[in-house]
């Protein structure tokens, strides 16, 4: 078959008031900027995304690739309904052009523009009436897609990633790949069901990497072994004001009753589960100190800080200040922070160089939650280009592209600045400076999980902590307006 593939992704915050422009969505990182055409085919192989292990499962089963575009952008406010607008034109009008025999699109899930709260949704149904009920449409969709009846309705099949940090990405788009032949021998309407979770997952909660996610997962590719039923389950990104927030439970087949006893098997599982979500709320921010450097005290590998409600993977703008004011408070010693987004830092010590002294705002427009300025004085120890290939599971062997960057040192702190907003996935944001991370007590990163797949197999244990910032962590302080009633809004609560 000729199947057209693309992609278009955004975890939208709605609470970071600014929206998100086009020049967000052709900006390069961890993965690339925008992209359309024949580039599709190939730029994209070196990364750890879901349309790169598609494309050669696929083709491996001798279907044929036509590019469409690919676009992603760092999470952030409600993206601009112009910005979507443009972006799903181009999806389409090369679809209409390709007259494809089905259709693959990488997806987050969690979507929001100005004026439309399923974005997903609105984007799978155009694609839908564009090719008709008979084209298969297939899609990848991120963990924390917070799913809906809409999108369920207009796609043939969707798969979510299994592991968070999202190790499997690649091998999601793989997994499409693998049972797209499947889904199509089910005819143009697989049966399908969804269910929506009566509670909601607070985000650190849902790391596959422990309890209870890790058993979840391990029950739902059992119950796939046992039943042929294509499941996924989905905890949803908390910090999406919208009426369809939340976690849920989606699954494909040939038969509706088995369909429908598989997700109903795993959903029952996930609520029963209610009460361990709760163990892993963060703590405050001035008590996971404490913690951290009382167990730094008696272990020899370094403790780690999750600094997750400054997580620009969740929308934070990864300059808070509210760790790195404790840390200087407490005269911290071997204490390494990372990664903030300081462009005007970064330039700073670029131009002071090696060896230099520079007096440095951080935090400095104090615009958002968190953002209290704070200003120092700091020495620069290195400075690079912010370009370097990942390391570990997530971005392992993917070209990295941080801008340029600094490692400063304030005191007894070390930290990383750079120019691109984006997660320390890797210890690779450190080490390319010629950092050294072992030598430390404590690691503050800004981040609530992804880190774990590189970081964790260096530090003895971490600590989940709660800094002012915009991607809160507790569900149940969250000033939701829009969520759907009827919904526990923190684990085992009575509303």
């Amino acid at each position: 078959m000729r199947i057209a593939v693309g992609g278009f992704m955004h975890e939208t915050n709605t609470f970071v008031p600014e929206p998100t422009p086009w020049a967000m969505f052709n900006q390069e990182g961890a993965w690339p900027g925008f992209t359309r055409g024949p580039d599709v085919l190939t730029k994209f192989r070196p990364f750890n995304i879901a349309i790169a292990g598609f494309m050669p499962v696929a083709e491996k089963a001798g279907h044929t690739m036509l590019p469409l575009s690919w676009s992603f952008a760092q999470p952030s406010g409600r993206v601009e309904d112009a910005v979507f607008e443009r972006a799903v034109s181009y999806l389409l009008a090369d679809i209409a052009d390709a007259a494809p025999d089905a259709v693959f699109i990488e997806l987050h899930g969690a979507m929001t523009t100005e004026t439309i709260e399923d974005a997903e949704g609105e984007l799978l149904a155009r694609v839908r009436r564009l090719v008709g009920p008979d084209v298969p449409v297939v899609a990848s969709l991120d963990l924390h897609a917070n799913v809906t009846q809409k999108m369920v309705d207009s796609a043939s099949f969707m798969s979510a990633y299994r592991t968070y940090p999202h190790i499997d990405w690649l091998q999601t788009g793989q997994r499409v790949a693998e049972w797209f032949d499947r889904v199509v021998s089910w005819g143009p309407q697989p049966a399908r069901a969804f269910r929506q979770i009566p509670f909601l997952i607070p985000i650190a909660s849902g790391c596959s990497m422990i309890e209870p996610m890790k058993g979840l997962y391990a029950l739902l590719a059992e119950i796939e072994a046992e039943t042929g039923v294509h499941l996924s389950l989905c905890p949803g990104f908390p910090s999406a004001d919208i009426f369809d927030m939340g976690a849920t439970v989606i699954g494909y087949g040939a038969s509706q009753d088995q369909v429908d006893a598989a997700v109903g098997r795993l959903a029952q599982a996930v609520v029963r589960s209610e009460a361990a979500f709760l163990e892993h709320l963060a703590k405050p921010q001035d008590e996971a100190v404490a913690l951290a450097f009382s167990r730094a005290a008696l272990v020899s590998k370094p403790v780690i800080i999750a600094d997750t409600q400054d997580n620009p993977g969740a929308g934070g703008s990864s300059i808070t200040t509210g760790f790195l004011k404790a840390m200087i408070g407490r005269g911290a010693q071997n204490t390494l922070m990372a990664l903030y987004h300081e462009p005007d830092i970064a330039l700073a010590a670029q131009a002071a160089g090696k060896g230099g002294s520079i007096e440095v705002t951080f935090a400095a427009s104090g615009k958002g939650p968190g953002e209290v300025p704070l200003t120092t004085k700091a020495e620069v120890v290195a400075v690079s280009d912010g370009r370097f290939t990942g390391t570990g599971p997530m971005v392992g062997g993917q070209p990295i592209n941080m801008g340029p960057s600094a490692w400063l040192r304030i005191g007894g702190i070390d930290l990383v600045v750079g120019s691109v907003r984006q997660q320390p996935h890797c210890i690779a944001v450190c080490t390319h400076l010629g950092i050294d991370i072992n030598g430390y007590d404590v690691i503050v990163l800004k981040s609530s999980v992804h880190f774990r797949g590189d970081w964790q197999p260096y530090a003895d244990s971490v600590v989940v902590g709660a800094s002012p910032g915009a991607a809160l962590d507790d569900t149940g302080v969250i000033p939701f307006e829009h969520l759907r009633p009827n919904v526990r809004r923190r684990p085992m609560s009575n509303q």
